[in-house]
């Protein structure tokens, strides 16, 4: 078998996480290397945590003729009027950040 893919290691330890046994028993059932497996996982998991962990978040306006803005954080986006309370986009900021 050639070299996996990030999206298929990915796939592979949700399937062990779902499965109930043990990384050990699991690897063995699917002829995976042990050590190879944590050391996907761990990798994996560094890489989700600098995506979410970013200092920015990008704002930008949806279209030149709305007054809707759009908040990217990682994979989400949420999307908001132009004139919504600072004070409250300010907390939510601050407990997105948290």
């Amino acid at each position: 078998m050639g070299r996996r893919s990030s999206k298929e290691w990915q796939v592979i330890i949700e399937q062990q996480e779902s499965s109930g046994i043990s990384v050990a028993q699991f690897c063995k059932q699917h002829a995976l290397n042990n050590k190879y497996f944590h050391a996907r996982k761990q990798s994996l998991l560094k890489r989700q945590q600098r995506k979410l962990s970013s200092p920015f978040i990008k704002v930008s306006k949806t279209s030149p003729d709305t007054t809707m803005m759009s908040l990217q954080i990682g994979d989400a986006t949420l999307s908001l009027p132009l004139n919504c309370e600072p004070l409250w986009l300010a907390q939510l900021l601050k407990a997105v950040a948290a």
